[in-house]
Order: C-alpha cells, then sequence, then structure tokens
C-alpha cells in the first residue's frame, strides 16, 4: 500500500473527530457552492420577472388611456379611409376642385387629372396627381390652397408656380401639380 495512504489511515483512525470535522467540511463547502450557484440564478430570474411584472403593471395603469388612443387613431384610419380618391371616378375627383373653387372663389382655369404610377408592392394606398391652375386675388388664392390643406382629402403639393395671371384684372395665377392620396 502507498505510505501516504497508509500515514492517513493512522492519523484518521488515531483522530477520527478531526477527520469527520475535515470531511464534513469540504462535503458542506461543495453543497454551498451549489446553493450560492442556484441562489445567482434564482437572482436573475427573480429581477426579470420583476420587470415584467412592473412594466405590465404599469401597462395595466395606462390602460384607459392606451384604449382612448388605439380608439383615436381607429377614428382617424377610418376618416383617411373615407376620404381616399378613386383614380376611375373622375367626376368626384375634379368635384372636389370645383367644390373648393365656389367657396373661395378662384377661377379654375384648368384642372388635369394625370395618370398615376402603380403603387409599390408594399403600398397601401396609391398617388393620384393633378395639375390644375387658379387665378384670383391674392387672399383668394391664399384661401383656396388653405382649403386644400385642411380638407378631409390628404395630398402633397409635388411643385407650384405662382405669378401674375392678368394685366386687366389684376389677377394673381397659381399653377400646381399635386397628388392625392387614393385606393390602389
Amino acid at each position: 500500500m502507498n505510505p501516504v495512504l497508509q500515514q492517513s489511515l493512522v492519523i484518521a483512525r488515531r483522530f477520527p473527530l478531526l477527520v469527520f470535522g475535515v470531511v464534513c467540511f469540504v462535503l458542506f463547502g461543495l453543497v454551498n457552492y451549489f446553493l450560492w450557484q442556484q441562489q445567482a440564478v434564482a437572482i436573475r430570474q427573480h429581477d426579470e420577472i420583476r420587470r415584467n411584472g412592473e412594466a405590465m403593471l404599469l401597462a395595466l395603469t395606462d390602460q384607459t388611456r392606451i384604449s382612448a388612443e388605439l380608439a383615436a387613431v381607429q377614428d382617424a384610419l377610418k376618416v383617411i379611409e373615407q376620404n381616399l380618391v378613386t383614380e376611375a371616378d373622375l367626376a368626384n375627383n375634379n368635384g372636389y376642385f370645383y367644390e373648393i373653387e365656389d367657396r373661395t372663389h378662384v377661377r379654375l382655369s384648368q384642372l388635369n387629372q394625370l395618370s398615376s404610377q402603380p403603387p409599390a408592392e408594399d403600398s397601401a394606398f396609391k398617388a393620384v396627381p393633378f395639375s390644375l391652375r387658379v387665378t384670383g386675388t391674392y387672399p383668394q388664392i391664399v384661401s383656396f390652397i388653405r382649403e386644400l390643406e385642411t380638407g378631409p382629402r390628404l395630398l402633397r403639393i409635388k411643385s407650384y408656380n405662382f405669378g401674375r395671371g392678368d394685366e386687366k384684372s389684376n389677377a394673381l395665377a397659381l399653377s400646381l401639380t399635386l397628388e392625392m392620396l387614393g385606393n390602389p
């Protein structure tokens, strides 16, 4: 037998209480290390669950505000969808501009619906282009532009030209190229 092992057995027989203490110390040390690792995992899980719970509590307390905002967004989407132009409905599309002409007292001398480009594959809407020319006084033309901007139809002015329209009547002329949001 190995001399070191023989000497260890002699010491173990001579001091059994010391050997029992050392074995218990090593065994409890290993168990302590295992429990310490498990505690670290449990603390991380607890922190994650606590953060999720706090976020859920915040969401629950803001639920009425979120519901109100969702209802407002849904109402806005309904308004947008109701006011989309249809490219094939030329009479209704031109009628929109003629109604604004009546309200603002400008003279709509030219109105053309241009051919549109096909919408992108991921686009839910289509841009329907128009070209128009209005004449009137400065306040009338400003009123016309304000009606376009604040009207129910969504549009984007692509280009404009503002200048003198008629020398005799001292009228101004505005040429616009714009796109209205429409159904694809």
